[in-house]
């Protein structure tokens, strides 16, 4: 995978403009779960990886050059390619302690009751501001404890893409962000009751069909 800004790599040291403030990546990482072509792609198993479930992106504070690597166990076809952010229901409820591979980085969970985090976006600049979608509305006993019915708002985003012989997945932050005024106090936690998320979060899918340009092949 590859993410870009306007169509060009976004990379650690790349300006990011927002409404005339300057910014840098400080992190992007996001779980991307149940590829698909008809019938379910697997993936190999790895550090990053398991047969379902694979975590993308860099934490721009190491000093390592990021995951990027979809590891698919077999290759796909012509035709439509569907996969998901976010990790599957039955997986996401868990303590990363003690999770396998791809489950284990501990800043990308919330808590037992809500899960990890699909997908976490931080910026710095003037200001350092955040955008982390997780699912939301979990009820449960406690907050270490897993809960006991669905999370009222399951926040997964569903995209679906044509295949055909492309060699790379693109993630474009530009039609996300390009407009957005991002302060130090309008981060978006998955909470639709803020404003932030109530711009941004249909923009990813949320509730919606992603916006045109986040995701395509090349």
């Amino acid at each position: 995978m590859q993410l870009q800004w306007q169509g060009q790599p976004l990379r650690c040291d790349s300006d990011l403009t927002l409404a005339g403030q300057t910014f840098r990546l400080a992190q992007l990482q996001l779980f991307l779960s149940d590829f698909r072509q008809n019938q379910p792609v697997a993936l190999t198993p790895g550090p990053y990886s398991n047969d379902r479930l694979v975590l993308l992106g860099i934490d721009c504070q190491s000093n390592d050059a990021g995951q990027w690597q979809i590891p698919l166990a077999s290759a796909l076809t012509t035709g439509p390619l569907s996969f998901t952010v976010g990790v599957p229901a039955e997986l996401n409820h868990q303590n990363p302690l003690v999770a396998t591979a791809p489950l284990q980085q501990t800043d990308m969970h919330w808590s037992w009751q809500q899960g990890y985090k699909f997908l976490r976006l931080d910026l710095t600049g003037h200001a350092s501001w955040s955008l982390h979608l997780g699912s939301t509305g979990c009820k449960g006993p406690s907050v270490m404890r897993a809960p006991q019915s669905p999370c009222q708002q399951p926040n997964q985003l569903q995209v679906q893409l044509q295949y055909s012989g492309q060699q790379q997945l693109v993630l474009d932050l530009a039609p996300l962000l390009q407009d957005f005024g991002a302060s130090g106090d309008n981060s978006c936690m998955a909470d639709r009751q803020t404003r932030s998320c109530q711009q941004l979060l249909p923009r990813l899918g949320v509730d919606a069909s992603a916006v045109a340009g986040l995701w395509q092949l090349r």
